[in-house]
């Protein structure tokens, strides 16, 4: 194949990298390489520890080393968006380790808790900035995906106990975020066309069959929440017909359920039958009463690890709701600074779900963590949370926007400017191939 520019002189397309065509080509195979590197090191430091303890520590050493020179190239690159990312992370975390520099906790478990919190929890934010734009996004909902397969499958064929299926043998609460979390990621690339729905619908099936056999209500919940507020996301920017057929099969299931809930599993059918159960006479019911006069009367917060205490419930150590947890150990206003960013965060990706598809896809995995950790929240693992705020920052940054399509008068502008500005002049760097001087390819 040979290529002919304006002046129709030949450049081999093909060729050794240090072709003009061929250049091009090894780097985006290099780039994509490049993307999955980056994307499976944020997945790892998210899902760690959902598998057995020696994979699991291996995927965190291989992601902290993955991580680390990808940050530090990022902050050093001019166009990179790794700086905003790290600042904000760095801001935020700094607010809530402060009551715990002034009052270091005092038990073990505050202080294992504390340590957790500045330390993995951060690490997972932080590596956000290794991302740098739509379609490292993009690749981190496919790896997202992946991982939430692999433990689906792990939900369905390992041990269980009491019914409740716990993969690897971890938590069946985070299991079952992580698997939601390849539903949600799933969904969006379904939505973006960036797979079929023929070929979606066998990993959606195992993804949902894989989160039902871990009996997590808290998880479930929050996933359909999710799910509406991606199809409204969607139809913010386009009315397509894909975001309306999502919405008409959420609304079948949803009537579905309501009128034949024996379909669900067990704890999912007690939860649509009588919820008054799961809000009033459960054991998070007894937490949440015992936890708000503490809150009233400690306004600077009881400290880190030290809940249990007070509340008389030390068997539990946590509130298991992180919206409770904060302002009962850190203090009202560090729950005050953490929540308005939380509010703020929110409120710049639905504005820029608008103009960014990227951005519905955060504001999806945002709903589904601030319902989530409110079921069973623990601010030293809840770092799900913390790395969707980061992946806010970033799209609020403008590191996800799309650019102008090739030939449009914003794409023809920028040549422009980048043709004047040449050292070799506009018209020599047209006939060189720059975006003044279009490449023709024939065969």
């Amino acid at each position: 194949m040979v290529a002919y520019d304006r002046a129709r002189l030949p450049i081999v397309v093909g060729g050794p990298p240090d072709s003009s065509f061929g250049a091009r080509r090894w780097a985006q195979e290099d780039g994509q390489i490049s993307r999955v590197l980056r994307a499976a090191a944020v997945v790892m430091l998210l899902n760690f520890d959902v598998f057995p303890r020696l994979i699991g520590r291996s995927l965190l050493v291989v992601a902290v080393v993955l991580a680390t020179p990808l940050v530090l190239h990022g902050i050093l690159r001019a166009s990179s968006r790794a700086r905003v990312v790290v600042f904000w992370t760095l801001v935020t975390f700094g607010v809530l380790a402060w009551p715990g520099i002034l009052a270091p906790p005092q038990t073990e478990y505050g202080q294992q808790k504390f340590l957790f919190l500045v330390t993995l929890t951060m690490a997972a934010a932080l590596a956000v900035a290794v991302l740098r734009g739509r379609r490292d996004v993009e690749m981190f909902a496919v790896m997202f995906t992946l991982c939430g397969l692999v433990l689906a499958v792990a939900a369905l064929t390992g041990d269980s106990e009491d019914g409740r299926a716990s993969g690897f043998g971890s938590n069946p609460i985070w299991l079952a975020r992580a698997i939601s979390g390849g539903i949600l990621a799933l969904s969006w690339l379904c939505l973006r066309k960036r797979i079929t729905a023929r070929w979606a619908t066998g990993p959606m099936v195992l993804l949902f069959l894989g989160l039902f056999a871990t009996g997590s209500r808290g998880p479930l919940l929050a996933t359909v929440l999710a799910l509406i507020v991606l199809v409204l996301a969607g139809l913010r920017m386009h009315r397509s017909r894909r975001a309306w057929g999502a919405l008409a099969v959420m609304g079948v299931l949803a009537m579905t359920v309501v009128a034949m809930p024996s379909l669900m599993p067990p704890r999912m059918y007690e939860l649509v039958v009588d919820p008054s159960d799961e809000l009033f006479d459960s054991t998070r019911a007894a937490m949440r009463e015992a936890t708000v006069p503490i809150i009233a009367a400690h306004p600077g917060g009881v400290g880190y690890g030290n809940w249990g205490v007070h509340a008389g419930m030390e068997l539990h150590k946590y509130p298991h709701n992180l919206w409770l947890e904060l302002p009962v150990e850190a203090g009202w206003w560090v729950a005050g600074v953490f929540g308005l960013g939380v509010v703020t965060v929110a409120i710049g990706l639905w504005r820029a779900a608008r103009r960014d598809p990227t951005a519905g896809f955060v504001l999806t995995l945002l709903a589904f963590d601030v319902v989530a950790v409110s079921t069973s929240g623990d601010i030293n693992g809840d770092r799900p949370l913390f790395t969707t705020l980061a992946l806010g920052v970033l799209v609020m940054s403008g590191a996800t926007m799309p650019r102008a399509p090739r030939g449009s008068r914003a794409d023809r502008t920028r040549a422009d400017g980048i043709a004047a500005r040449s050292p070799v002049g506009p018209r020599r760097y047209a006939r060189l191939g720059g975006p003044a001087g279009p490449i023709r390819v024939v065969e």
